[in-house]
């Protein structure tokens, strides 16, 4: 092999390498600015799942997924302000029934809309009252 062809060899190589690394890098900056916000939401629909209402915080400078992530704070908001409403309802029903539960039945029932209420109360006073962050 001549030494302009072993030179050719060799830059191709080079620029073969540097092209993998620069696209790596890229690569990984992409996913991270998609994994973050994925991985966020992932964090606060397990505190939904568990009947709390976190406090979101905006997306990093640079993330994707902003329209995706102000559809699902849309979606939390409107649940959060769904359990105000009905533990402003239970609590009207609860005061309109309490008087005239007399049976045992109906004293059962009522423990049952109170213990939803009380839940529901509790769920709609702590929305937002502490900041969620990762790793929290």
């Amino acid at each position: 092999m001549s030494a302009a062809g072993q030179t050719l060899l060799w830059l191709t190589v080079v620029a073969a390498l540097g092209t993998a690394v620069v696209l790596g890098l890229f690569g990984l900056l992409l996913t991270h600015r998609v994994a973050g916000p994925v991985h966020v939401m992932g964090l606060y629909m397990a505190a939904l799942a568990a009947g709390r209402y976190p406090r979101l915080r905006p997306l990093r400078k640079g993330d994707e997924l902003r329209q995706f992530f102000e559809r699902f704070r849309e979606a939390v908001d409107r649940i959060r302000s769904r359990e105000a409403d009905e533990a402003r309802a239970l609590s009207h029903v609860l005061a309109a029934l309490a008087p005239i539960a007399v049976s045992p039945e109906a004293r059962e029932a009522l423990a049952t809309l109170e213990a939803l209420h009380a839940r529901k109360r509790q769920a709609a006073e702590s929305a937002g009252d502490v900041a969620f962050t990762p790793g929290s």
